[in-house]
Parts: structure tokens; C-alpha cells; sequence
């Protein structure tokens, strides 16, 4: 039996649809096949190791490392730093003396390893202080601390408060110059006037006190020292330190007092004085009209032409030459002899 017209139609429409639903555009096709190379290529860069780098014979991933002076550190922040051997981020840290520290508000500065802010702190000698404040303050440092040079002084490294109205520094201790003295370089003496002096460390009054050896005595009538004392020069005489009534004596021979009228002072030795001996020769007095004094000796200029010392012997230079300290007879000169 034949088929119909009808069955006909439907085969054709019934294979028209089926090839439609099983065929595949041309360009479509091609994006596949390059997806999936795209995907390949991806899969094998995921699967490739990252780059490694040497740091101090260790291994490292320059990605997410770095290297201090032979140390492997991770990277930190946006654009991490060595700060010795340790990495940092210097946006909000510091590199001090090799030491990282949080950077602080304001004008971050280093301290010696120590990070500070410039804008309420001061560096003294590595120390970190408070900074002077005020509208008058000159801020600054003194030794190892902080001071305000507009109301106090740097003395001996110590700041201390400014007192007076010509504040000084004595040691460490500050004093007003128009009232005080500064007495043996750190004591500071309540004193003035055109007569205050220092004896050693203390203050006194020349008009009415007198120093001696360092300490201060009231002053007698024609006062004076003798050593540690006072005495007064009208009653008393001052010899080698020691205090002597004066009574017929006017001066000194050695520690003993003695009447320079009837009386010698010959090297320390008190001898007596008279119109014939008037003068020393070592420790005796003599007479230089009729005696020679050779070497502490005196001796009688009678019977020498020409009475000449020669040593501490006398001798006629008329007859005899002085040859090396000795008086030598019958020679025309020294010369030659030994």
C-alpha cells in the first residue's frame, strides 16, 4: 500500500525539526574549543612553582618574602623595609638603631632604638622627655633631662629653677649672685657687699672677720693670722705659726721671737749683736772690718796681703792661686795640676 500524501508531510516535518535540533552553529564550536585551551593553560600555571630566591642559604618566595641581611622575613605591608635583619611596614613603623617600633603621632623621630614624637618630646642624650611647654618656654636639654631655658638653669647637667635677679648656678645649685657668693664650687653662701669674700666653703665679712686655714674668726684690734688662729700684731708676734708674747722682742728667728736691737738671727740660731760683730757668718756673728766669712767660717784677715776665700779656707792671693776649692802655694796658675 502506498503511503499517503499526508503521512508524507509529516515524515518531512518530523525531519526538519530533528536536524535543527541536532546541529551546532560554527562559531559556537570554535569559543568552546578555545575556552577549554584557555582552562588547560590556567591549569598548568596554577600547577607551576613560584619563583624561589636564595637569603643566607635558605630558600624563599620573593611574592610574600624578603630578605634582611641574610634573614628570611615576611613581607609587611604595601611597601615593607629591612631594618636590620627584620622586615617592617614604614608606614606605621620604625626603623631605630636597628630596633623597629610603632611610629608614633606626630613627628616621629628616633631616640637611640626608640621611637618618639618631636612635637611633645625631647632626646636627651638617648633619654626621651617631656618637652617644655608655654607660651615663653625655650625648650632644651640639660645633661639627660628636659629644661626650660626661660626659667631655669643647666647647672652641672641638673636643671634647677632660676631665683633672683642674677640667677647663677653653684654645683648644682642655682643662687641669686646680687645676695649669695658660690664658696668652695657648690655651697652657696648668704653674703653681700663690697667686703664679702668665701673662706673655703663659707661666706664672711673681711671688715669684721678674718680666714684662716679656712676658718672664720672674729677679727682682733691690728688682727692677723698666725696658722689657724688670730692674734693681734699690737701684743703678739705670729713665728713659723706659733704665737708669741712680744714684750721686748721685735721679730722672729724661727719659732722663737727675739730683740733685734742687741741681737743676731744667724740661720735659724738667735746670737748676740754688738758694734764689733754686727753681721752673720753662718751661725755666729762677726766682724767683717778685721774677719773674712768663708763658707760659714769666720777667720782673721791678719797677716794676708790680700785675704781671699778659697773654699772654707782662707788665703793670701798675693803668694797662692785657689785651684779646684784649695789654696795652692808657689804655682803660676792652676793649670796642669789634677
Amino acid at each position: 500500500m502506498k503511503p499517503s500524501g499526508a503521512f508524507l508531510s509529516l515524515c518531512v516535518v518530523l525531519l526538519s525539526l530533528a536536524t535543527h535540533c541536532f546541529s551546532f552553529p560554527s562559531d559556537s564550536l570554535r569559543r568552546d574549543a578555545h575556552s577549554d585551551t584557555n582552562a588547560l593553560k590556567s591549569r598548568d600555571r596554577r600547577q607551576a612553582p613560584a619563583p624561589q630566591l636564595s637569603c643566607g642559604g635558605v630558600l624563599y618566595n620573593p611574592a610574600a618574602e624578603m630578605c634582611c641581611h641574610g634573614n628570611v622575613e615576611p613581607r609587611v605591608g604595601a611597601s615593607p623595609m629591612c631594618c636590620e635583619s627584620s622586615s617592617y611596614d614604614p608606614s606605621t613603623q620604625m626603623c631605630c638603631e636597628g630596633t623597629v617600633s610603632n611610629k608614633p603621632p606626630g613627628i616621629a623621630m628616633c631616640c637611640g632604638s626608640e621611637a618618639y614624637d618631636a612635637n611633645s618630646q625631647i632626646c636627651c642624650n638617648g633619654n626621651i622627655n617631656t618637652k617644655a611647654t608655654g607660651p615663653t618656654a625655650q625648650p632644651g636639654c640639660c645633661g639627660e633631662f628636659s629644661y626650660d631655658a626661660a626659667s631655669q638653669l643647666c647647672c652641672d647637667s641638673h636643671p634647677v629653677l632660676m631665683v633672683g635677679s642674677l640667677p647663677s648656678c653653684c654645683g648644682r645649685n642655682g643662687y641669686d649672685a646680687n645676695t649669695s657668693l658660690c664658696c668652695g664650687d657648690n655651697n652657696v653662701a648668704f653674703v653681700s657687699g663690697p667686703q664679702a669674700a668665701c673662706c673655703g666653703d663659707m661666706g664672711y665679712n673681711r671688715n669684721t672677720h678674718l680666714c684662716c686655714d679656712s676658718n672664720v674668726l672674729p677679727m682682733p684690734a691690728m688682727g692677723a693670722c698666725c696658722g689657724s688662729w688670730t692674734y693681734s700684731q699690737q701684743t703678739h708676734l705670729c713665728c713659723e705659726g706659733v704665737q708669741l708674747y712680744k714684750g721686748m722682742n721685735t721679730g722672729c728667728c724661727g719659732a722663737v721671737g727675739y730683740n733685734q736691737v742687741n741681737s743676731l738671727c744667724c740661720e735659724g740660731t738667735v746670737v748676740p749683736k754688738s758694734p764689733s760683730k754686727p753681721v752673720c757668718c753662718g751661725t755666729t756673728s762677726y766682724n767683717p772690718l778685721t774677719e773674712l766669712c768663708c763658707d760659714g767660717i769666720a777667720f782673721f784677715k791678719t797677716g794676708f796681703i790680700r785675704p781671699t776665700c778659697c773654699g772654707g779656707a782662707i788665703y793670701d792671693a798675693t803668694v797662692a792661686r785657689c785651684c779646684d776649692g784649695v789654696p795652692t802655694y808657689n804655682v803660676a796658675s792652676c793649670a796642669g795640676l789634677a
